[in-house]
């Protein structure tokens, strides 16, 4: 109960904070200058939390330079495993892009962490009304497009025992329609932290954030393509189980 209390205090003063001292700036700045600094800001955030719980991030890559070479305006998709409510905030402290989300609807009426998420150009996707989720999907490729990465868990939800579930063929509209980069990322550790329908935020766990070689969507055969969900899934299955 203790780190979910240090969780939420962390934070709620950070949004605090962050609405009184950037949110004026960034209303009255441009579109893309406000964007990026929402994004900048809101990544401290992910510090912040893991830092209140005292979580370990420890981050891998099976090729850094190939991501750290990457160009935003390229349409980079970042797509991982959803294991807890603290995914966010490890994605956010330790993937090298700042990364915005596709999320569920209903974070977007959260106290402050809505409005931030918003400013960072997220996405927030209505799983119960397909009309308007395909609505949030054209906008998202639309902000990738615009050199704005994304991120979004294809399983659709948190795992339910900590294994990796499947991923859902829509959720790779995202790339496939920007012919951008897929990113496969791995995260291990934080179901350990908050498992799905618990309050309980267990401290001082260590979490891994394996980051995998970039998949060039546009390089891609038409039958790979058509199996992309699996490529990625097995990908970061394959890192789960190896790290």
């Amino acid at each position: 109960m203790l780190g979910l209390v240090l969780a939420l205090v962390t934070g709620l003063s950070f949004f605090i904070y962050m609405t009184i001292f950037y949110l004026p700036i960034i209303v009255f700045s441009g579109e893309e200058k406000s964007a990026r600094l929402a994004r900048r800001e809101f990544k401290k955030f992910g510090t912040w939390v893991l830092g209140s719980i005292g979580a370990k991030l420890e981050v891998i890559y099976e090729d850094k330079e190939a991501v750290e070479n990457l160009k935003a305006k390229d349409g980079i998709v970042v797509v991982g495993n959803h294991q807890s409510n603290m995914d966010i905030p490890v994605l956010l402290a330790g993937f090298p892009f700042v990364v915005g989300y596709v999320a569920k609807k209903e974070m977007e009426k959260w106290p402050f962490f809505g409005t931030w998420m918003k400013k960072s150009h997220c996405v927030f996707l209505d799983r119960s009304n397909p009309r308007e989720g395909i609505k949030s999907i054209k906008k998202a490729v639309e902000i990738i497009k615009a050199g704005y990465p994304i991120a979004i868990f294809p399983e659709g939800e948190r795992s339910q025992t900590g294994e990796i579930g499947e991923f859902k063929k829509g959720s790779f509209r995202l790339a496939t329609e920007t012919k951008g980069i897929i990113v496969p990322v791995t995260i291990k550790g934080t179901y350990e932290i908050q498992k799905r329908g618990s309050v309980i935020t267990k401290m001082g766990k260590n979490v891994k954030l394996i980051i995998a070689k970039p998949i060039y969507v546009k390089d891609m055969e038409t039958a790979e393509v058509k199996k992309l969900d699996k490529i990625v899934r097995d990908t970061i299955v394959e890192n789960f189980e190896k790290f």
